[in-house]
């Protein structure tokens, strides 16, 4: 207990530090606004990815470039902000408290599914080597790659200690709780912008309440939150600053949020929409140096991802070049994707894969397998409000509660191209949370226009999701067998792909047979040392860049 105490305060000086540091980097883009100390930290998150995807096409990512990285941004954070950092930790110590509270999410996670399949992999190849040219050839995983895996190998510790490869999505789930909380008490009139940050925050503590829920989907799921949010602020300010601020800040988050997780390319209609119904107000807005920035991070992106795969856009065929790490598998990979979204495995006894995709005849043996799932979450995102409107006043007589609205026709056309773009590709629950929760909100938002939420209501709420969220996991730790601040790991015993045998690095694989006792766990490389991979590749080393490319088996 006093080693678990002693590196929980470990623990929490670092994820201060990292935080302040972050904050450094992202005045970089939001100094001549007018910001606060969180929309600092979410354009930081911006700058430490652009900064690692940059840097990695030409250097591994040590643990000395990831120092480097986070001691100059709080080396720039002290310099902006030294006189007033006393007042930022006293402002700030009840938020500090509740960063307490979330601790237990942290303390002995179980892994999510993805992680031994190629997070981890993915981050051990960007610290072993510098960007290779046809990685997708040693796991169909990086056909198409997150940006935020990037960010995340930034978190490797020495010594194959991957313990705070989860902190970068934890701090952000963290900060923006943190965030939409300051927003929702600050104001005395109810926003309609505030109220999507209360059903987010809820729907968050009540169901991201482990670390295993989080994978790459919840930084993308928190920064449409952010795109949504600064949406529907542009509607509610007559301040061109910040109309300015608000639009960047939608187009900003939108983008990366795509940048993390294409399911949420619908997300970018919002934007879009804001410049063109406000062409001559916005129209010299993104020529400015800033939007530039985001420019080149979308490019540098797609660069990284036409290196992986000789492809820029996953899986368009379109964009594919004929270059010598291209796969026409890694075209297959769309449609084996697709088959295992839409549930195909319930049915493969029925229908040929052409079949059950064509005419929606997949919808019914999905539905039969998700509705329960998708009914749960529902269920969660309606609870808080259906309780704030028991428990809410009505406005006195002849009192209207004055709610400035956005467009909600666009808003509508949002969650139907949402859903459609969800059904179409990948209808899994998880990577349709911004449309659900955007649905609910537009359905409840009349109910918002008819209440008075006081804040001593909203508290009590929070706290009781608050309490929810660490009871489960106290009850989660007192049933571990060990308890530390960490992921749970996997030894997989692995074997050298003898066909792959080459004269610059052995490619290894997880050996199955040997590793029965992991479960579906032991076919995954998990930390096995690089290079591992799940099919024989042939590796050629040119000009001190590694390239792969996959052997076809007769």
């Amino acid at each position: 207990m006093i080693n678990l105490i002693f590196e929980s305060i470990l623990f929490l000086l670092a994820s201060c530090s990292i935080i302040l540091s972050v904050a450094g980097y992202g005045n970089f883009l939001v100094y001549k606004y007018n910001n606060n100390f969180f929309e600092k930290i979410f354009f930081g998150i911006i700058i430490i990815t652009f900064s690692v995807t940059i840097i990695h096409f030409f250097f591994k990512i040590s643990f000395y470039i990831a120092i480097g990285l986070l001691f100059t941004g709080l080396i720039l954070f002290l310099r902006n902000h030294k006189s007033s950092l006393i007042k930022l930790y006293k402002s700030n110590l009840i938020y500090l408290i509740i960063f307490l509270i979330l601790l237990p999410i942290y303390i002995s996670q179980k892994y999510h599914e993805d992680f031994g399949f190629y997070h981890l992999p993915y981050v051990i190849s960007m610290i072993e080597e510098k960007i290779i040219f046809g990685l997708a050839n040693s796991n169909s995983a990086y056909v198409h790659n997150s940006i935020w895996l990037n960010t995340v190998s930034l978190f490797s510790l020495p010594k194959n200690n991957f313990n705070f490869l989860t902190l970068p999505s934890y701090l952000i789930y963290n900060l923006f709780i943190i965030f939409s909380l300051k927003n929702i008490l600050k104001l005395n009139n109810q926003k309609i912008s505030n109220y999507f940050l209360i059903i987010c925050v809820f729907y968050l503590l009540l169901k991201f309440t482990r670390i295993s829920e989080y994978g790459n989907d919840l930084p993308a799921i928190i920064f449409s939150f952010l795109s949504i949010f600064y949406f529907l602020r542009y509607s509610e300010t007559k301040k061109n600053h910040n109309k300015f601020f608000y639009f960047f800040c939608c187009f900003s988050f939108a983008i990366f949020s795509i940048l993390i997780k294409f399911s949420g390319i619908p997300i970018f209609l919002l934007p879009i929409y804001l410049y063109l119904k406000n062409f001559n107000f916005l129209k010299k807005e993104i020529f400015k140096l800033n939007y530039f920035f985001l420019y080149l991070l979308a490019l540098i992106f797609f660069i990284q991802q036409f290196i992986y795969t000789g492809c820029f856009i996953f899986p368009s065929t379109i964009s594919c070049l004929d270059v010598s790490w291209f796969n026409n598998g890694f075209i297959d990979v769309k449609r084996s994707l697709e088959l295992v979204n839409k549930s195909y495995s319930i049915a493969r006894n029925i229908f040929s894969p052409q079949e059950y995709l064509n005419n929606f005849t997949w919808f019914p043996y999905w539905l039969s397998r998700n509705y329960t799932e998708i009914l749960e979450h529902i269920i969660t995102m309606l609870l808080p409000v259906i309780i704030m409107f028991l428990l809410s006043k009505k406005p006195k007589k002849n009192k209207k509660i004055d709610i400035i609205f956005f467009d909600k026709y666009i808003f509508v056309i949002f969650i139907l191209l949402g859903f459609t773009f969800w059904l179409t590709f990948s209808p899994v629950y998880r990577f349709g949370v911004i449309y659900f929760i955007s649905l609910i909100f537009f359905v409840t938002y009349f109910f918002y226009k008819t209440r008075i939420i006081s804040k001593k209501l909203f508290i009590y709420l929070f706290l009781l999701a608050l309490f929810f969220n660490l009871s489960k996991n106290i009850i989660r730790i007192s049933n571990e067998e060990s308890i530390f601040l960490g992921i749970k790991k996997i030894d997989n015993i692995f074997f050298e792909h003898t066909i792959s045998k080459n004269d610059y690095i052995l490619v290894l694989g997880p050996d199955s047979k040997k590793n029965t006792k992991n479960g579906y766990q032991g076919i995954l490389c998990w930390d096995i040392s690089f290079l591992c991979s799940y099919n024989e590749i042939n590796v050629r080393k040119i000009n001190n860049y590694l390239f792969l490319k996959k052997i076809k088996n007769n």
